[in-house]
């Protein structure tokens, strides 16, 4: 691959990444270059689908057929054809992206993971300085007192600074990571971790707290004494540093309201319960969409809403997507070595971490999920050919 192609493919995909916090419209910027990138790769005939990956596309094509056969069942068609529609633009895009993997082999990994990291950190800077009302027209970057900055919806700020979080982490870890880098790193850590407090979405919190302990608790060899030097700060610096922070009057109050239980949160259950019935009761599902038809509110949770809307094959097959994705990345992060294989943990703790989250959040159409579920298949490999 020539030098300057190169430094295109670079520049576009850290320019895709780096503003891919900027959702609170729709079509989003990220959306509409991800449109493009799927284009380039029709346009040229770049992709290339080798045999490991016939599974987990197997999978979600009777997803998607799942998704069709439940339309026969719907009460509402606008509902079911916009979810649906959604559905299947966020799933083509993955299989496109994965059909030109061999051209986004590793450095270009790092590339996504950095732009990434810029637009996690802008927005949650963005975040932190509406909460404190340090800019102007902070309310329009909060919800009920949470930050939600540019997205449109706390619940999904919070969880979207995770994977970047960990990488900016993993980042100190590396051997020629220089001085001053690490000391950026090491602040941008501690403002996505912020962000992630200040979203006050619990689901968020339980997602880096668990993709924190297994990025902690995993690691090569040659990684120990880093992996040891990182627990020390979280230790003598981090914890000590948040505790302070949550413990500001501006954060305590809504943090104890917060980690209290919830009036709605009967409801949210009882939801739950009631879309466990109805899918029991139709096998095939009642439709993409359809659960805030039939029930009058939404399950909060990806796993209730997949099975009661698409039914046991649209549950089964998309859950079959997800292991093979969380395998893939674990297996990538085994067969790996050094810089390469710490980028693959931070992918498979993201991964593990949001599965944790979609029990309490629908995470079907989240963008950074289908970006990890992407990132997952990128090829353990330093070459550019």
């Amino acid at each position: 691959m020539t030098e300057r192609r190169h430094i295109r493919i670079s520049c576009f995909l850290f320019f895709t990444m780096a503003v891919s916090s900027f959702v609170v419209i729709e079509p989003s910027p990220y959306d509409l270059l991800i449109i493009l990138i799927i284009i380039i790769g029709f346009a040229f005939s770049i992709y290339n689908f080798s045999r490991e990956v016939i599974f987990p596309i197997l999978m979600l094509c009777i997803f998607l057929i799942s998704n069709l056969l439940s339309l026969f069942f719907i009460e509402e068609i606008g509902p079911s054809i916009f979810y649906t529609a959604i559905s299947f633009y966020l799933a083509l895009t993955w299989i496109g992206i994965i059909g030109m993997r061999n051209l986004l082999k590793w450095p270009y990994l790092q590339i996504i993971l950095h732009g990434y990291l810029v637009s996690a950190c802008i927005s949650a800077t963005i975040g932190i300085l509406a909460y404190f009302q340090l800019i102007p027209n902070s309310e329009f970057f909060l919800m009920y007192g949470r930050v939600k900055a540019l997205f449109k919806d706390p619940n999904v700020f919070g969880p979207f600074l995770v994977m970047p979080a960990l990488f900016a982490l993993s980042m100190t870890e590396l051997k020629n990571t220089l001085y001053v880098k690490r000391i950026f790193y090491y602040i941008s850590f501690f403002i996505l971790f912020i962000g992630i407090i200040l979203s006050f979405s619990r689901a968020a919190w339980g997602n880096f707290i668990l993709s924190l302990l297994v990025f902690l608790s995993l690691y090569k060899g040659n990684f120990f004494k880093k992996r040891v030097n990182t627990i020390i700060f979280i230790v003598l610096i981090g914890i000590p540093g948040i505790l302070y922070f949550i413990q500001t009057p501006m954060v305590e109050d809504l943090l104890a309201s917060r980690l209290s239980y919830q009036g709605y949160d009967d409801n949210r259950f009882d939801t739950q319960i009631a879309a466990l019935k109805v899918g029991f009761s139709n096998p095939l599902g009642i439709g993409a969409g359809q659960t805030e038809v039939i029930l009058k509110t939404s399950t909060h949770s990806l796993y209730a809403r997949l099975f009661v809307e698409n039914g046991f094959l649209g549950f089964l097959s998309f859950l079959g997507v997800l292991i093979a994705c969380i395998y893939k990345s674990f297996k990538s992060f085994i067969n790996s070595d050094g810089d390469i294989a710490i980028f693959h943990l931070v992918v498979f703790t993201s991964l593990i971490g949001l599965v944790f989250n979609s029990f309490f959040v629908d995470t079907l159409h989240w963008r950074h999920l289908w970006l990890l579920l992407i990132l997952a298949w990128i090829p353990a490999n330093e070459n550019i050919d």
